[in-house]
Formats: structure tokens, sequence, C-alpha cells
């Protein structure tokens, strides 16, 4: 019994080792056939295609011919035609030279054993008759795998992406970064300077009107002080117009607007203006000129209103640096319908680096001198101005010897149809009367109130006030005989806008005009929208008052 037993035991055993053996076999086969076409389950084409699909390609690298097998998207990633193999000098060769140094030395380094490796390099391959240049990601590692002998040995195998679109995005994302940081810089030192810059009249507008409260205030210092607060609300005027300006330029709301300009009669416009600022800055030692050429009387064609901004600002910033000695304004014809304009000065000149940065986005402090272009606008200004009509600007100077900036613009024939036309006079107040009008004034600020007050004082109107929308509102309810209201827009409890067309509702006829510190063209248009017949803009100008509320008064 018990040798039958074990008789039985090893006729199992033997049958169990058959088994393990034929299991063994079945083993060998699997993985010998990993790479044929016919194992529909487990095969290289049915691996790569799946790697396809997430743009992925792979390759292989014979150890001993050192030759690269590629799958057919490797081939089209790299720009491959024709053979699935090619050699390691040829794959070298796609790589640009720039990058071959870290291509070889991670080639050169990576071995059996090493943590799996990634390269990105650029290729230059054929596209048509020339060339294009594509950002490849490149992975590689040792890979144990079984030989067609059953001998478990290591191949060289990776896989390879197209990242150029990746890398753009990248790029661009960088970029963007990079852009609103500089916005981010830009505005805080823009804002760092406005904030110096306002502070700085407001100091002397608020001091010198404290002292006019002083009871036995001699009559001349009275009316220093008052020149000297009018002086500084100009220059912050100016600033603040300078700030709108620049918005628009960033926008792209500035356009240019040709008509025929008479340069010397524009420089002679320009040089009464400076000579008159320069007495508001403590400068009237300074001389003002203008070098006028061989030729006089050119006419061209160009935007007068710009040009003469930009010389403005030429001449604005050559003050501010210069403490004596001279500012000297010139032009010459150029060739090409080119005319080239310089502002000459004596003052205290631009280091060599900050010449190179003067015309960015806002001129920073000059360690130097140990001084800021103020609020760092009118350069950047003038800059925008000569991108806009097709310019080129640029400066000379040396640190302690004066600057000159040159810039030149193209022109146009002037039109046959033109005529030049005289200077305008000096503008004369007319003496108005409109003693059977009622004006209504809607105002919420009182000095504003006050002055509009005082300019109708000698025409005999009759002047109703109302401190905002609401009041206005009801005022022309109840008084039918209003001939025309000065609407103000930004006002408590009801702005102008809804005041406007609240009005509008009940009375159609009445003349608004909207009285706003907006410039920009998209609230002066709301303006419009909302039911004002015109608009005047603060700081208002009384010719144009005059001339406006005259108009709508003879038409009631």
């Amino acid at each position: 019994m018990v040798l039958g037993s074990r008789k039985k035991e090893i006729a199992e055993l033997k049958k169990r080792i058959s088994e393990l053996g034929a299991e063994n076999d079945r083993l060998k086969k699997t993985i010998k056939n990993a790479g044929a076409e016919d194992n529909l389950h487990f095969n290289l084409p049915v691996v790569s295609k799946l790697l396809e699909m997430n743009g992925i390609g792979i390759w292989f690298r014979d150890p001993e011919k050192q030759v690269f097998w590629l799958s057919s998207l490797a081939r089209d990633i790299l720009g491959i035609k024709g053979e699935s193999s090619i050699s390691g000098e040829a794959f070298r060769i796609l790589v640009i030279p720039e990058d071959r140094p870290d291509y070889d030395k991670t080639m050169g380094e990576f071995h059996p054993g090493c943590k799996p490796a990634e390269l990105e390099f650029k290729i230059a391959r054929s596209e048509g008759e020339g060339r294009e240049f594509r950002m490849i990601s490149m992975l590689m590692a040792y890979l144990d795998v079984i030989d067609q002998q059953g001998n478990a040995i290591q191949i060289l195998a990776g896989s390879l992406r197209d990242i150029t679109r990746q890398e753009k995005t990248r790029k661009d994302l960088i970029r963007a970064k990079e852009k609103a940081e500089e916005s981010e810089r830009y505005k805080t030192i823009l804002l760092n300077n406005i904030s110096h810059e306002i502070r700085t009249p407001m100091n002397s507008i608020i001091g010198f009107s404290e002292l006019l409260n002083i009871g036995n205030l001699a009559f001349e210092k009275r009316g220093e002080y008052v020149r000297t607060i009018r002086n500084q609300g100009i220059y912050l005027l100016k600033m603040m117009d300078d700030v709108v300006e620049l918005t628009k330029m960033e926008s792209g709301k500035i356009t240019i607007r040709k008509s025929p300009c008479n340069i010397d009669l524009l420089l002679n416009e320009i040089l009464v203006v400076f000579n008159q600022y320069k007495a508001t800055v403590n400068k009237e030692h300074l001389e003002i000129r203008v070098n006028y050429p061989s030729q006089r009387g050119l006419i061209i064609y160009t935007d007068p209103g710009r040009l003469q901004q930009l010389i403005s600002n030429l001449i604005n910033n050559s003050v501010k640096y210069t403490e004596k000695g001279y500012i000297e304004i010139g032009y010459k014809p150029g060739s090409e319908q080119k005319i080239e304009f310089y502002v000459k000065d004596t003052g205290i000149g631009l280091s060599r680096d900050l010449q190179k940065r003067i015309f960015g986005r806002v001129a920073e402090e000059d360690a130097s001198v140990g001084k800021t272009e103020a609020s760092g606008l009118g350069l950047t200004i003038a800059k925008n101005l000569i991108r806009l009509m097709s310019g080129k600007i640029w400066v000379e100077s040396e640190l302690g010897q004066g600057s000159t900036f040159f810039f030149t613009v193209p022109f146009g024939e002037v039109p046959d149809t033109y005529h030049q036309m005289a200077p305008e006079e000096e503008f004369v107040i007319p003496s108005y009367t409109w003693k059977d009008k009622v004006i209504l004034i809607v105002e919420d600020d009182e000095v504003n109130y006050k002055f509009l007050e005082a300019v109708l004082q000698d025409t005999s109107a009759t002047i109703l006030h109302a401190r905002n929308g609401l009041q206005a509102v009801e005022l022309c309810k109840s008084i039918s005989k209003i001939d025309l209201v000065l609407m103000d827009i930004k006002m408590p409890e009801m702005d102008g806008f809804q005041a406007t067309r609240l009005i509008r509702e009940f009375n159609r006829k009445v003349p608004i005009i909207a009285q706003t510190a907006f410039v920009l063209e998209n609230e002066l248009n709301k303006c419009l929208d909302a039911g004002c017949n015109d608009q005047i803009t603060k700081p208002i100008e009384i010719k144009e008052f005059f001339e406006k509320v005259d108009k709508y008064l003879r038409e009631r």
C-alpha cells in the first residue's frame, strides 16, 4: 500500500512538472512575440499606436549597430521620409548645431543603470523649399528585454514629442507675465510721480490761500499770491491733461487730422505762449527763441494741433531742466517730403544711460543729476505722437552741456483749395445783455457755481441755482420760464445724466449744456445720448462759454 501510494505521488509530480514546463514555454513565447505584428493583444504596433494617439513617437537603439529604429510618428516628428531606421550620426545631424553639445553630453554619459533622462532640443526639418524649426522633447531609458535566444539584455529606448506649440505657449505666458509686471512697475512709478507732482503745487495753493486771509496784507502781495495760485493751478491742469492724453494714446483713441499748417505762424504762437509761461515758473531770465530758415513761410499738410503739442512738450522739458542760457527752436525742410525740427537747450544735459531710456513708457530718476522728469509723461507722449505721425525722434546730449532733441515728420502737399487766412485777433468779450432770460446753473461745487455766477453777472440774466440733479428736475417742473440749463454731470444724489433724462420726459425744448470735467470721447457722447444739446469742458474757456450760451439763448 505504501509503495503504491509512492508511485501515485511520483506520477502526479511528473505531471505537475510537465505542466509547469508547458507554462514556461508559453511565457517565453509570449515574451518573444511581444513585438510580433500577429499578436493582437500585446505587440509593439499596438503599443506604438496607443502612444501615437497621445502624440508620442517611440524609438529603440540597436546596441551593436548604433542604429535608431523609429515608429511612424517619430519619423513624422523628425521629418524623416522612407526607412524606419537611421544611423546614430544621421539622428545627431537633425539636432541644430546650438543644441548638439547638450545632446552629445547627455547621450555620451547615459549608461545602463541610469535613471530615465529627458532632453529638449531643436531640429531643423525640411518643409517644402525651406526649413522649419521644431522643439523636441526626448525621454530615454535602458529597458530589460529578452532576445530571440531567450537571453536578457538591455537596450536604449525612448519617446519623442513635438512640444513646439507648448514651448510657444510657455514663452507667451512668460512674456505676458513680464508685460504684466512691467505694467505694474510702470503704474507704480507713474502714480508715485503724479502724487509727488500734485503735492508740490497743492502745497503752494493751500499755503498762499491761507496767506490771503491775512487782514493787513498789502495789495501787491495779494496780487502776487493770486498769480501764484493761478499758475500752480495751470500746472496741475497741464499734468492732468497729460495723464488723460497718455490714457487715450494707450487705448488707441488718438487720431491724426491733417490740414494746412504755416510753420512760422505755429512757432510764433508757441513762442508767445512759452515767453508767458516761463514767468510762471520763475525763469523769466531764460531766452526762448526761434531760428528760422532762410526760406520762410513754409506751409505743409499735417496735423497742426499734434505738431504744436509735440514741440510744446519738448520745450516744456527744456524749460524744466534749464536754469540759465537759452532754448532754441528751429526747423529745416528735408528730402522725401520730411521736415526736421529741433529743440536745443543749455540745461543739465543727459547721461548716456539716460539717453537710451529717455523715451521709455515713463522716465525714471537719473542718479547722475538727482532729478526726475516730472510725472514722466512729456517725453513719453512726444514719442507716441511721433509714432502716430510716422516720424522719428532722437536726442544728442552731454552731461552738463545741454541737450538737443530732434524729430522728423512726413508731410503732404497742401490742397489747391487752401487759402491762407489771417491770424485771429485777440479775443475781446462782447457785451451780452440777457435781461429777460433765466439761466439755471446745476452745480454742487460752490466755488464752480460762484465762478459761473461771476461770469454771468454783467449779462443781466436771472440766475437760479440747483445743488444736485434732483433739485434741477424739481425746478424745471415748477418754473416754466427757464431758458437754459447749465448741467454739471458729476453730482451727489442724482447725477447730470439721470437729471437730463428726467427733464426730457416733460420738457423737450429747453437747451441743456453739459459742463463736465470728462474729456474722453465716449463720456462726451454719453452727455448727448442723455439729451444734452451741447457740452463744455472744464476748465471752462470764457470765450467758448459765451459763444455757446448766446447761441442757444438767441434760438429761444
